[in-house]
């Protein structure tokens, strides 16, 4: 035991003489440094004509030709050309603050085998500088630049090429929209959403967001569809993963076959300083039409413009939500939806008997509603009648799997509601027994849904209540 914490011993004594040494040596090398000032590389931007550099596992090399860059090895790669400028304006000046004179071996330096190496050229002159090691003050990097000397220049050097290939490809944009009009989606099924206002596709107006059906259209939640909308439309590209994938590379991300493609029709966003003129005002902005396709290879999610070579990278909920739209996903949560302000009555069935409520407004733009001429108190019913939803799947309860069939079944209510409106003068809603935990609502004879038993129970109670009331007051 003694042996060996003696050997431990010894073996912390040599680890500190070591790290002692080489310390000094590091100390020894600074003090053989000069504060000379010395200009590395000295040229205007506008002159260089070729730059590489590598960066993480990259190497990358630009020629530029009549002030365009170009990739050297291919061609097809379209460039960033204000980054490849930035980069090259950034390159034009290197200096350093000290010199090493007297080298003794590159690689204390890091220079043996630089972290990077830097090219630049112009017509007349060519600079290869390697990057080894940061010094031991903050902030500034060992340098070569082949004569012999090790220079100290600003870290910041490293930044300026922090960028590998991919991080050089001319991204394509993302339009900016005013508003969107349209949105069509293909994946498993073809889902073609529109935008309109008071369009009298259905009976309420409160209604904005439609799914085209050839000549027909139906309704849409307007928060889920205004989500979807922002979601297909309010992404950025995460990342580029290929400057140019041919038919047979497409693959690789899932996209020579897109789980879905999705079409934008929009008018695009007008710019701050841009002077509207009568003639813009009366023809509106041109629709245009912004399109892509998404696909996903081992839990990876990818992009591309339709008929565009370059492939993104982008976050599985904007993937998510292209190919899961659908009908079933943004119908309307609610049974039923009007804007109280153009019913003028409401007629209600109950076991049989017929009850007609009438709606006005009093100076003070609150309901008055009667029955049989006695005002009623009848405004928590519509209430309670706004918040009864379609029945949704939970982990506690399932929605039975079939589709809703009124055959055989008894009506548990209806109410027809008179408009005064020119379409869609009178809706009705009808509420049918499926069984002890679900009714079936039917809207104008023809949207059939399940909906809760409960919430149909709580609202006929509710109306049995107030006309109880009413007969008994008078």
């Amino acid at each position: 035991m003694k042996r060996e914490r003696k050997l431990m011993a010894l073996s912390g004594v040599l680890a500190a003489c070591a790290a002692g040494a080489f310390g000094l040596s590091r100390i020894d090398f600074e003090e053989k440094m000069t504060g000379t000032e010395t200009t590395i590389v000295d040229v205007d931007s506008a002159d260089i004509t070729y730059l590489a550099w590598n960066y993480e596992d990259s190497e990358t090399a630009f020629v530029c030709e009549d002030g365009e860059w170009s990739y050297e090895a291919d061609e097809k790669m379209a460039v960033d050309q204000e980054l490849l400028n930035e980069i090259a304006e950034n390159l034009s000046a290197i200096t350093s603050d000290k010199k090493v004179e007297e080298v003794q071996s590159l690689g204390v330096y890091g220079l043996s085998d630089p972290a990077y190496e830097i090219t630049i050229q112009t017509a007349d002159d060519a600079f290869e500088i390697a990057v080894g090691d940061e010094t031991f003050s903050d902030g500034e990097v060992y340098i070569s630049n082949g004569d012999g000397y090790v220079y100290l220049t600003d870290a910041g050097l490293i930044d300026d090429i922090s960028y590998t290939l991919l991080d050089c490809v001319q991204k394509e944009e993302i339009p900016e929209m005013e508003s969107i009009s349209e949105v069509l989606v293909e994946n498993e099924n073809s889902t073609d959403i529109i935008y309109k206002e008071n369009s009298g596709y259905c009976y309420s107006d409160a209604y904005t967001y439609y799914l085209k059906d050839g000549e027909d259209y139906r309704n849409l939640d307007n928060e889920s569809t205004e989500d979807t909308f922002a979601s297909l439309s309010e992404f950025s590209w995460e990342e580029c993963v290929d400057y140019y994938a041919d038919d047979t590379e497409l693959g690789n991300y899932g996209l020579a076959e897109p789980d879905a493609t999705v079409s934008v029709a929009y008018e695009p966003a007008k710019e701050e300083d841009a002077e509207e003129t009568e003639d813009s005002e009366e023809n509106g902005e041109e629709t245009q039409k912004f399109e892509y396709e998404v696909g996903a290879v081992d839990e990876a999610y990818y992009a591309r413009l339709t008929g565009s070579n370059i492939v993104y990278r982008i976050s599985e909920d904007l993937y998510q939500a292209a190919v899961n739209v659908s009908y079933e996903e943004l119908k309307p949560d609610e049974v039923v939806l009007l804007d109280w302000d153009t019913v003028e009555s409401i007629e209600v069935e109950l076991d049989g008997n017929v009850y007609t409520i009438g709606l006005e407004k009093d100076d003070e733009d609150a309901y008055i509603y009667t029955l049989e001429n006695e005002e009623i108190e009848f405004g928590d019913i519509l209430d309670q009648l706004s918040e009864i939803t379609i029945a949704e799947e939970t982990d506690d309860e399932d929605v039975p799997e079939t589709e809703p069939a009124l055959s055989g079944k008894r009506s548990e209510m209806s109410l027809i509601f008179h408009r005064n409106t020119e379409s869609y003068q009178t809706v009705e809603l009808e509420f049918y027994q499926y069984d002890g935990s679900y009714c079936i609502s039917v809207l104008n004879g023809e949207e059939l849904n399940y909906t809760s038993r409960t919430a149909v129970v709580d609202l006929k109670e509710a109306v049995n209540a107030v006309i109880l009331d009413s007969s008994q007051a008078e």
